[in-house]
Parts: C-alpha cells; structure tokens; sequence
C-alpha cells in the first residue's frame, strides 16, 4: 500500500498530538493516477475536516490530472462532492455562507475555490485574484488534503461552505459547489430573467442546469443549442421549450447563457440578441474563441456581452436551495451516473458517454475503534 506523508507532522483534527491517521486518496502525479494513502494532516484555527459521502467527478478533473503531467505537484484530485463535518480547527469559528458555525455531524457541500484572503482584492473585499481550486493544490503544499477524491479531505478557513438538507440524495448534492453554483452565478450576471427569451448553448450538465433553472426564475422561454442530438432530446425531457443544433439563423432572444465550454456557437447567439440584450459566458478551463461581432451594433443597440466572475457565497447558497426545491421534480437521475464505489477505484474513472452525465464516486468509510480517525 503507498502512503505519501505530508511535509508536516500529523496530528488530530484539534492540532494536539501526532496520532496514526490517515486517509485514502486519489492522486495525480505526471499524468497518472492512483490511490494511495495520505497522512491527515493537522487543522489550523477555521479548516473544517470532512469526511466525504460522494464525490464527483467532470471534465475538469481530467483536465487537472492531465496538467500534472510535468511532474511538478502531487496532487488530490477532485473538486465536487458533499460530506458531514468531521472537526473544525480550534481558534477559530467556520461558517457556512449564510452564517451557521459549523460542528461535527453537519452534512455540507463546498465550492470550487476558495480565496487567498492576501492580495490586494482581497483586503478590499473584492473578488480574489488568485483564488485556490479545490482539487487542485500539491499535496506538499499548505493545503494537502484539497481535493474531494478522498475519504477525508480539508476546508481550509474562509472556504465556501453551505449545509445540504437531508432531503436531497447524496449523489445529487454533490452538482451543487461546481455545475450548479456556476449557472447560479451566471444567472446573477444576467440580471432577472422573468418573461424574457433565453438562449442556453451546451446541453451538457450545466445545460441542464440553465434550463430547469431558468423556469423557477419564470423565462418566458428556453431554447437550447448543442451539436449532439441524444443531448438535445434530454434537454427537452429536462423542460426546455426547442433545441436546436449550432446554426446561424437563431430566434430572437434577450438572454444568452454561454455554458458550452467555447464549442463555437457564441457569436450568432449574440447576433440574434434583440436591443439592450446580455450575453454570459459562463466558466470554462483554457479555451481561446475568437468571435466576428459588430461592436458598433454592441453600443447602438446597448448589448452585453460578460463573464460571471468568481463564485459567491450567495451562489452556493442559491445552488443548494434550487436543488432542494427541485430534485423531486425533475429527472436529475438522468444527469448523474450510479456511483462507483470506492473500493472499485484505482485510478481516474472515465468520463461517460456522449450524453455527458456526472461520474460519482461513493466512499465506503468506517472509524477506527480509538477514534482516531483513521479511513480504511
């Protein structure tokens, strides 16, 4: 069994002293990945130990395993998933977003980033300009246990943290810190979508997402756009009024919602805006576009054209209530894959089909007798 150790002592989750504690985990290293076994490390004031239920699994953390191929950090990947509050670091209170301290035996989800709480932005209360990513951070670094492909992993102080109602499945909440909080954002950055048109590209889950929220935000109408026709025909069991493939010619509309990740449609979306008309780009990784669009009609005609910016508290705060309004009523069954085990796991599960849905992974986890948490 390979076990990395930290750079630093472990100790229990209250910083006292060194126990045997570890956790499995799932890491990236030169474009490999395998499970090991991690030290836990020990909590400063604030970070929040989880002990994680299901965890998920979408083309960004392929596309983190794949960066690692330099061989410069060992990472724990993954970024999506919901858990219960194992401890929480003496010193210091943790909140969740809408101001709950937190305490052991909570159930909670998180967001994918999580600010630096030092540059210049951050001192000024704006958004951070070099947020850390869940999941993304090297294993000898500050933040070891950072991604959600673990048993266990940490929270550090000041990271997005919102409680998940015990209603919602556990394979369900765990879209809300990645696909959901970003289409709440997106929607933020719309601005209030009730009776007007909107346009969706990409009917991937975030797609799906845009859909089935834009008619609890009261759209007077959904079209959405995808090249595959098997993503198409789910969006419009999910509740969207037309599909259409990726074509010039779009219906007049008023919003435009960019989640496709940069597949090319963007620039006729814009042009079928009506007058005073925005456009969102919503999250992507790396893609570069480039889009043909008059900009003098842009100011004659006072059309928008944005990104959603960093995620909020208020967008996984929002992320959650949708879910928890709407996983009865709508086929999120559809949007994620039965889970895989943990004991199934060995390396990065392949991403699924051409429809897209959500990988989980589910942890089989048991306490050791002397309570030291130790994850096997």
């Amino acid at each position: 069994m390979a076990v990395i150790r930290p750079r630093v002592a472990p100790r229990t989750p209250h910083g006292d002293n060194p126990v045997a504690a570890q956790t499995r985990a799932l890491v990236a290293y030169g474009g490999a990945t395998q499970v090991v076994s991690v030290d836990l490390p020990a909590l400063s004031p604030g970070d929040v130990l989880v002990r994680v239920s299901v965890a998920g699994v979408c083309g960004c953390v392929r596309d983190a395993a794949q960066g690692s191929r330099d061989g410069t950090a060992t990472m724990v990947l993954g970024h999506e998933g919901v858990g219960t509050v194992e401890a929480v670091g003496r010193g210091m209170e943790a909140l969740t977003v809408d101001g709950v301290s937190l305490a052991p035996g909570m159930r909670v989800t998180w967001g994918r980033e999580v600010a630096c709480g030092e540059c210049h932005a951050c001192v000024r209360t704006r958004p951070c300009r070099t947020p850390r990513v869940v999941g993304q951070q090297s294993l000898h670094g500050p933040w070891t246990l950072s991604g959600s492909l673990a048993q266990a992993m940490v929270l550090p102080a000041g990271a997005l943290i919102a409680l998940v109602p015990t209603a919602v499945p556990d394979v369900i909440a765990s879209l809300t810190g990645c696909a959901v909080a970003s289409v709440a954002s997106a929607f933020a950055a719309a601005g209030d979508v009730e009776a007007k048109r909107l346009v969706v590209l990409g009917a991937g889950v975030q797609g799906l997402v845009a859909v089935a929220m834009a008619a609890e935000l009261g759209a007077r109408s959904v079209t959405i756009v995808d090249p595959r026709a098997v993503r198409r025909q789910r969006a419009l069991e999910f509740g969207a009024d037309a599909a259409l493939a990726p074509a010039p010619g779009y219906p007049r509309h008023d919003v435009v919602l960019d989640v496709s990740g940069g597949a090319g449609a963007l620039g006729p979306a814009v042009e079928a805006l009506d007058p005073g008309g925005i456009a969102v780009v919503g999250r992507t990784s790396h893609q570069r576009l480039t889009l043909d669009i008059d900009v003098a009609r842009l100011s004659r005609e006072r059309i928008t054209l944005t990104g959603v910016g960093p995620m909020r508290g208020a967008h996984l705060q929002k992320a959650v209530d949708f879910l928890a309004t709407s996983y009865a009523t709508r086929p999120w069954g559809s949007v994620v894959c039965p889970p895989v085990p943990w004991s199934a796991v060995t390396a990065l599960p392949p991403l699924p089909d051409e429809l897209g849905s959500r990988v989980t992974v589910a942890m089989e986890r048991k306490v050791a007798a002397d309570r030291a948490l130790l994850y096997s």
